[in-house]
């Protein structure tokens, strides 16, 4: 994730609202795509000069971040993707609800990294977001259909987090994680379809004769198999063809994620390597030294670092796919 100056020179961050130095309103403004800070007298964008106005969900919400040009609102190009919200007369919804809206800001900025905004923008089907809380029985299912990403409100709550972190051994449960997840669905079907060709079930297998459900309760009841490290990126992965690639997916955007962020800040990499096994290469080398200092902290490790053969192949597959969508 890259930082941004503010025209006092001091350092501005993705999240930020304002400067911690001149305190100016800061904030993401569409007009340049860009971080930056806001004239206090004018409400004119210092990085482009456009004038702007707060996203209504940052005003009324603090949920959000985003400035848009004066006239174009009342919501962000990033909040309107949005369709769905949890009843915001409950103090505790909305906080949850910007936790979910902070993820999913970061899940955007990494697919315009990468060349996709206009796939989530433009695409068919638009990517559509919805987050929304149970309600008595009727429990809200996290899961994507039709180009709608749906999150439970309750994973914006660290402690059921990690509640299900350790019941399901799902170490990288987090957020962002669900909604790259998510996303990893959607750009499957983008990409490839409902009806595979060969060059997709040569390396995830041939989803057709496989019951989807049943695969599931088989993985919850049984595990997954001992060998599930040497062909997919997490166990979760070995349960279906379509969910190795939706975790695979999700990988290839953490790790672009890391490498932009290290890039950025001049550590190991100075650029996001464009060639995809000198990324491969430089994930790795990043990964093993992020893992031990988590290690030298005590923490549980940061990213998977052991990316085995036949998950390269998929990765693979999966930028090819994302290149040839992004035109590059």
């Amino acid at each position: 994730m890259k930082t941004t100056a503010c025209c006092c020179g001091a350092t501005l961050y993705f999240d930020n609202t304002s400067c911690s130095s001149c305190d100016r309103q800061v904030g993401w403004c569409d007009a340049c795509g860009q971080l930056a800070a806001v004239e206090r007298d004018s409400s004119t964008c210092l990085a482009c000069g456009v004038g702007v106005t707060p996203c209504a969900n940052r005003s009324a919400y603090s949920v959000c971040n985003g400035m848009i040009a004066t006239g174009a609102g009342p919501l962000c190009r990033r909040c309107v993707t949005t369709t769905l919200v949890p009843d915001l007369s409950d103090p505790a919804n909305v906080e949850r609800w910007g936790v979910l809206e902070a993820g999913k800001r970061r899940l955007l900025y990494g697919l315009d990294a990468i060349g996709l905004g206009e796939a989530w923008r433009e695409g068919e089907p638009p990517l559509r977001f919805k987050f929304a809380a149970d309600q008595g029985d009727e429990k809200t299912l996290t899961g994507h259909a039709d180009g709608v990403i749906t999150i439970n409100l309750k994973e914006a709550d660290p402690v059921h987090r990690e509640i299900a972190r350790q019941e399901f051994g799902e170490p990288q449960r987090t957020v962002i994680g669900h909604l790259r997840h998510e996303f990893g669905h959607y750009l499957q079907k983008r990409l490839f379809g409902d009806e595979p060709g060969p060059e997709v079930t040569a390396v995830f297998g041939d989803p057709a004769p496989l019951d989807y459900s049943e695969a599931l309760e088989r993985y919850y009841e049984n595990g997954p198999p001992e060998d599930w490290r040497d062909r997919h990126i997490s166990a979760y992965a070995s349960t279906h063809p379509w969910e190795d690639f939706a975790e695979t997916a999700s990988f290839y955007l953490d790790m672009q994620a890391v490498l932009d962020t290290l890039a950025a800040h001049g550590v190991i990499v100075t650029e996001v390597p464009a060639d995809f096994d000198a990324a491969i290469a430089s994930y790795q080398e990043a990964a093993l030294r992020l893992n031990e200092v988590n290690r030298a902290m005590g923490l549980t490790d940061l990213v998977p670092y052991i990316v085995p053969p036949p998950v390269v192949e998929k990765l693979r597959l999966i930028d090819n796919g994302v290149r040839a969508a992004a035109g590059r």
